[in-house]
């Protein structure tokens, strides 16, 4: 049977959710189990899949095993709860779960599975708790906290366990790269325990940098086509702008696809340290939207690996995510990214492995309030959960497509077969009848230039 998670709380060391971190779906009796006695600052809490009391609180406690002075927070964002209002600064030592009247606050999204990394052989030592994609172990104040540091682990199916197999992947390298380990654990096993990491036949132990969760699930959630362009013809929707700041980039719409060409050095990037060797200079096609919704494209990939370009969900150039397939003459070797980029910091929220030498690639973004889930396929069919990240937009917010060609990489081409836009099916009349409207506009002549269009793009994907 799958763990019961009716909350999901984040817990930072500094004020606005800063330095290190660790997730908490389960009472803890003392806090140094997870390495953060009394330097919780500030937190994020949501409410998990078993959310069915809105009565939840998550409770701090100043003292180890539920005693001393207590404070509840509900489903919310907390940063800094060193204030007035709360002044319980740097005192928490347990935490427990009870029940109080709040208001309904954030919700996490799914939760496939649980995992939890111990410092030491035979589940002891210090805890740490991974429930989505973690790029880099490495303690962001400089030290090594889990970075080389896991020697056992426990795998529990979370509620949100699909129906086929996840994999749990441990990387030795951070951001996904080096020698790996994977765990598969299949929807018949409720958990899977690796008492010694550093025995055969993994010897895995003390060198793990980053841990990715791979699950494959069906995409459900948004089944209604609100707004379809496979860029047939030769003029812009009016749906959408083109945006291309330094004029380095060209677009142009193809019998079936829309091409995008992009010059070395224009990038979506802010650089490193930020503002230093960065620009926002990538060409991206953009419309606006509301609400909650599913974004989608299909990339041809050439033998050539040209590619460099995805979707985008662009608030403006302080807070905006990208979801793309990478050039292989870059660093990242074609890779699939799911990138945020917030207050001119980057994160890399996580990757679609396995997809770097397929012919054709889908990328879809999901949005639910303030949380977005990046996927991937080669299939259109099956899709790879890329992560998640929660990033306030509000609303609107621009969607579309970009291209990039960061650095001094040879010049990018990346080929669009299509844009969609999908809603649930009881948010779709506005968009129905704008499109709707449209197309019965359309003349006899336009739709079999259509109908010859659509053949020919069906016969080019059998070649």
């Amino acid at each position: 049977m799958a763990a019961r998670v009716p909350l999901i709380v984040e817990v930072f060391q500094h004020l606005n959710f800063h330095g290190r971190n660790s997730f908490v779906i389960e009472p803890v009796q003392h806090l140094r189990q997870i390495g953060l006695n009394d330097q919780i600052s500030s937190l994020k809490v949501y409410r998990g899949p078993n959310f069915s009391n809105s009565n939840h609180k998550v409770i701090l406690y100043e003292h180890p095993r539920f005693r001393g002075r207590k404070i509840a927070f509900g489903p919310g964002f907390y940063p800094n709860i060193h204030e007035a209002g709360y002044n319980f600064s740097d005192r928490t030592s347990s935490i427990n779960f009870g029940t109080m009247p709040i208001p309904v606050g954030p919700e996490w999204g799914t939760l496939p599975v649980i995992v939890e990394c111990f410092e030491h052989q035979e589940f002891r030592g210090k805890k740490f708790t991974v429930l989505r994609d973690i790029a880099n172990l490495r303690d962001p104040d400089g030290g090594t906290w889990f970075e080389d540091r896991i020697s056992s682990l426990r795998i529990t199916k979370g509620p949100n366990f699909p129906r086929t197999p996840i994999e749990v992947i441990l990387y030795e390298h951070p951001e996904y790269e080096g020698a790996n380990l994977s765990i598969p654990i299949g929807p018949s096993e409720f958990k899977k325990e690796i008492p010694n990491l550093h025995v055969l036949p993994q010897s895995f132990g003390d060198s793990i940098s980053a841990v990715k969760i791979e699950g494959w699930s069906s995409a459900q959630e948004f089944p209604q086509i609100v707004y379809f362009d496979e860029f047939i013809g030769n003029q812009m929707n009016p749906e959408w702008r083109w945006e291309d700041p330094q004029g380095g980039g060209s677009w142009s719409e193809k019998q079936g696809y829309l091409e995008m060409k992009v010059e070395p050095g224009q990038d979506l990037w802010h650089g490193s340290p930020p503002g230093r060797g960065g620009n926002m200079d990538a060409p991206r096609l953009l419309m606006r939207t509301s609400g909650d919704f599913a974004i989608e494209t299909r990339i041809k990939v050439s033998p050539e690996l040209r590619e460099h370009g995805g979707l985008i969900v662009w608030k403006g150039p302080w807070n905006f995510i990208r979801l793309e397939k990478t050039s292989g003459p870059h660093a990242f070797r074609g890779d699939v990214r799911f990138e945020q980029h917030v207050n001119r910091v980057f994160r890399l929220v996580g990757r679609g492995a396995g997809l770097r030498e397929v012919r054709e690639v889908y990328l879809r973004i999901e949005r639910r309030g303030n949380r977005f889930t990046g996927l991937a396929s080669e299939d259109g069919i099956n899709w790879k959960i890329c992560g998640e990240t929660n990033v306030g937009m509000g609303d609107p917010v621009n969607v579309g497509l970009h291209a990039l060609c960061p650095g001094n990489i040879p010049p990018t081409l990346t080929r669009f077969d299509y844009f969609r836009l999908l809603k649930r099916k009881g948010e779709m009349r506005h968009y129905l009848g704008r499109n709707f409207d449209r197309t019965q506009r359309m003349s006899d002549e336009d739709r079999r230039r259509k109908q010859r269009d659509q053949r020919n793009r069906a016969m080019r994907d059998l070649l």
